[in-house]
């Protein structure tokens, strides 16, 4: 687990560092990966007898991208309830068979190259699958593209196809509606009643409703944030948007290396060697934590207390940093772990997942927020993509379609 020592050379350039993390090497000081404390076995106990609470809805959780869901995951003893293999055969250029899964109402959501699959969240057998050719978009985490995960909202389940939307009912998979006036090029994000799409046209409001397009802005996008009525997204540039007319509100010259994520009236940005916070209500800058060029920052996970991101030198193995949080001040650096090729990706009940990618070593692994403790791991044959966390159970998919679910005990 991360070493005293390491925290304390974090608290002491935190005291003294203008810009953050300056000081620390272009990986955590002492450079050994974490090591768990408690290893989840591998062989499957059966079915949940108390069925998880919550619900992870949208792949960051909310429609502002935090990653942070009010549950308490399980942080004792946990077990391996169950595991399946979904049919995911891989995408040209895209090396995954699989997508992140999404939980409402005691269903799993996978995408796979083949469609939407819905499973049980009890025991994980099949539900139910809907054939259709899914949309590629470009990487949330790590390096290669990505199949667009489901979101579920009221009772329906969206898909970003390669020829639009479609929307199915979450009970039976049969299809509400389809919107194949633009193609879609990454996930949508529903908000209130409507869906905000990124499509080869430019960034849309849909109707939740019947799919029919309210507004469309000239504004690429991955996976827009939405938050406090704006709409914040785009490439080249950030751009903050109306989100009932589709209004430009502001832009600014910063870029998002993967998607920005808004909390308390501050967009954050994980950009080419700096973090940054924006004003959701003006766009200027608040603060930065400037780590020069050649690496990047990923789009935090951002809870009242802390914000987590991992710094890809490349020259080094990633870094998972534990910023904490005071007002609007810059965030100030609290641990930091070696994680190899990874990403932290969701945080819950005063823990941070985060997945290590190594050649021979890949596992999910969760942090305790305050101290940065390795308190348990699960290890896969491939590589983990982001977990769904819910209120005693966290939801696990690889790259080749494995589905894994563990609970307390």
């Amino acid at each position: 687990m991360p070493s005293i020592t390491r925290r304390t050379l974090l608290g002491t350039l935190a005291a003294g560092a203008a810009v953050g993390v300056a000081g620390c090497s272009s990986s955590c000081p002492d450079g050994d990966p974490p090591e768990p404390s408690v290893l989840v076995d591998d062989i499957a106990s059966g079915a949940f007898e108390t069925l998880p609470d919550g619900s992870w809805p949208q792949p960051r959780f909310d429609a502002a991208n935090t990653g942070h869901a009010p549950v308490q995951p399980p942080t004792d003893s946990p077990t391996l309830r169950w595991r399946t293999t979904l049919p995911a055969p891989s995408v040209d250029g895209i090396g995954a068979g699989a997508s992140s899964p999404t939980v409402a109402d005691g269903r799993v959501y996978v995408t796979t190259a083949e469609g939407a699959v819905a499973l049980s969240l009890r025991d994980g057998t099949e539900r139910w699958r809907h054939e259709t050719a899914p949309a590629t978009t470009d990487p949330t985490v790590g390096y290669d593209d990505e199949l667009a995960p489901p979101v579920v909202a009221d009772g329906r389940v969206y898909l970003a196809a390669a020829d639009g939307l479609v929307a199915l009912h979450a009970d039976d998979g049969t299809v509400a509606w389809r919107a194949t006036d633009a193609a879609a090029t990454g996930v949508p994000t529903a908000h209130g009643d409507g869906l905000f799409v990124p499509t080869a046209d430019g960034l849309a409001e849909l109707a939740a409703g019947d799919g029919s397009r309210r507004w469309i802005a000239d504004v690429e996008a991955t996976r827009p944030a939405v938050a406090d009525g704006t709409v914040v997204a785009g490439d080249g540039e950030t751009v903050a948007l109306d989100a009932a007319s589709g209004d430009r509100l502001w832009s600014a010259s910063v870029r998002a290396e993967f998607h920005p994520v808004v909390a308390d009236g501050t967009v954050f940005l994980g950009t080419d060697g700096r973090l940054v916070g924006l004003g959701l209500d003006d766009g200027r800058e608040r603060w930065a934590i400037d780590r020069g060029g050649g690496r990047t920052f990923s789009a935090p996970v951002v809870t009242p207390e802390t914000a987590y991101t991992v710094e890809r030198p490349g020259e080094a193995g990633d870094a998972t940093f534990a910023l904490g949080r005071d007002g609007d001040g810059t965030p100030e650096p609290r641990w930091c772990s070696y994680v190899g090729d990874g990403a932290v990706t969701a945080a819950a009940g005063g823990h941070a997942f985060a997945l290590r990618s190594g050649a021979t070593d890949r596992r999910l692994v969760t942090f305790t927020e305050r101290f940065g403790e390795a308190t348990w791991g699960y290890a896969t044959a491939d590589r983990t993509l982001p977990p769904a966390v819910l209120d005693g159970g966290v939801v696990i998919v690889t790259r080749r379609g494995t589905v894994a679910a563990v609970g307390g005990a």
